[in-house]
């Protein structure tokens, strides 16, 4: 029954939407189509991977169909020695409820009026005044590099995340497009947390990324990476650095961004346990009053014992603004696997108070693997956010909330 019910969705979607539908429970998968390829020699082989993913929701704040597309091709051939060394370019397609720089218009309290916000939020990218971003569906480059393996770890030149970004522990999550921490498209509306740490975004950078030293089932490994991005001014399909937003609102932007990244694993018997650290700092480029250096840093534990699984993560950044006019997100959740299916509880959290809005969020959900290419699966979530309101007696917030319930799909090749 659930076989044949999971069969007739998939292919009801898959016809009345112009996108592929959506995918697993991890946020890349494991069957990489590769090839020789005979115009690069012996030496080169290509990979490709695309993930595809579609959401159909039901609430007042839902807005559907939403999809996204994620893709990657890269290029790699090997030394006399061994070493690798390559290319990586990926792009992502997204159709989302037109925020672009993920955060959005929230409330209603005009800049320049009270102590209303002045400016967009660099850390969710929220603003309290001017009119919504109609272009709903987006693309960008997000990755474009050159890579090679010295032996001691990976060095890249280009494109790509941060160091701070690449390896973090945390909760696990059934879904890999609606999430309560940081999904990518905007199951609701109201939903503003997100703890990865994005201080320098996909903008061109030097990274070197360490192999892992020492061993799991004894002492643990650690494995760090180090970036430096000399200007942060991309503006992709979830992370947007402008110093002029919409409505003529201001936001930091900033240069020489250093990043550090640290994750630590171990196994103890059945029990596999991961803690990750990460912090980013650069320096204001705009030099308007008000704005200053960045700092943000975040923290991510995970643990694993058969086929339970559970995690924790949280960031705090400054936003490059003085005085306390910072965004904090935190959150929560545990996870059960029961032969293909995963079902997992997901909390978060967030407060920005650069833009004075405050949200949480939970979800609960189930997500079914079908063959090795195809997810499909069903969730609820309910979302509550206080946003800014100007009133004849001074800002105030307004809370407003939701319950939406959603259907993903997934595909992968």
């Amino acid at each position: 029954m659930v076989r044949t019910l999971s069969a007739t969705l998939i292919a009801a979607l898959s016809g009345a939407l112009a996108a592929p539908p959506a995918f697993p429970q991890t946020d890349s998968f494991s069957g990489i189509f590769s090839n020789e390829n005979s115009g690069f020699g012996a030496a080169f082989e290509t990979r490709f991977q695309l993930d595809a993913g579609t959401v159909l929701a039901s609430g007042d704040s839902a807005d559907t169909p939403l999809f996204d597309i994620d893709t990657a091709l890269t290029v790699e051939g090997f030394t006399d020695a061994g070493r690798r060394y390559g290319l990586v370019a990926g792009g992502r397609i997204e159709r989302d409820s037109g925020r672009r720089g993920w955060g959005g218009l929230a409330g209603d309290c005009p800049a320049g009026r009270g102590d209303c916000a002045t400016g967009v939020s660099p850390a969710s990218g929220y603003r309290s005044s001017g009119a919504p971003v109609g272009d709903a569906t987006r693309t960008a480059l997000e990755e474009a590099y050159l890579y090679y393996d010295t032996g001691w770890g990976e060095l890249r030149f280009g494109y790509g995340p941060g160091a701070a970004q690449l390896d973090t522990a945390g909760g696990p999550a059934a879904f890999r497009l609606s999430r309560a921490d940081g999904g990518r498209v905007a199951t609701d509306r109201l939903s503003g947390a997100r703890t990865a740490n994005l201080a320098s975004g996909w903008s061109p950078k030097i990274l070197f990324r360490s192999v892992a030293l020492g061993q799991e089932s004894t002492i643990g490994t650690l494995r760090a990476s180090a970036s430096w991005t000399p200007a942060v001014r991309d503006c992709g399909v979830d992370v947007c650095h402008r110093e002029y937003g919409p409505a003529g609102l201001v936001s930091p932007v900033f240069d020489d961004v250093a990043e550090l990244g640290l994750i630590y694993a171990i196994r103890r018997g059945d029990h596999e346990i991961e803690a990750s650290f990460g912090i980013a700092s650069g320096a204001d480029a705009t030099g308007r009053p008000g704005f200053e250096r960045l700092l943000a840093w975040d923290a991510g534990l995970s643990w694993r014992l058969g086929d339970w699984s559970a995690g924790l993560r949280g960031l705090v950044s400054d936003n490059g603004l003085a005085g306390d006019r910072g965004y904090q997100a935190w959150s929560a959740s545990a996870g059960y696997e029961a032969g293909p299916w995963l079902f997992t509880l997901e909390y978060a959290g967030f407060s920005d108070d650069a833009v004075h809005v405050d949200g949480t969020s939970w979800q609960v959900g189930g997500s079914r693997l079908i063959g090795e290419r195809w997810l499909a699966g069903v969730g609820l979530r309910n979302a509550r956010r206080w946003d800014p309101v100007l009133t004849p007696g001074g800002r105030t917030q307004v809370r407003s909330g939701d319950t939406v319930g959603f259907l993903e799909l997934g595909w992968q090749f």
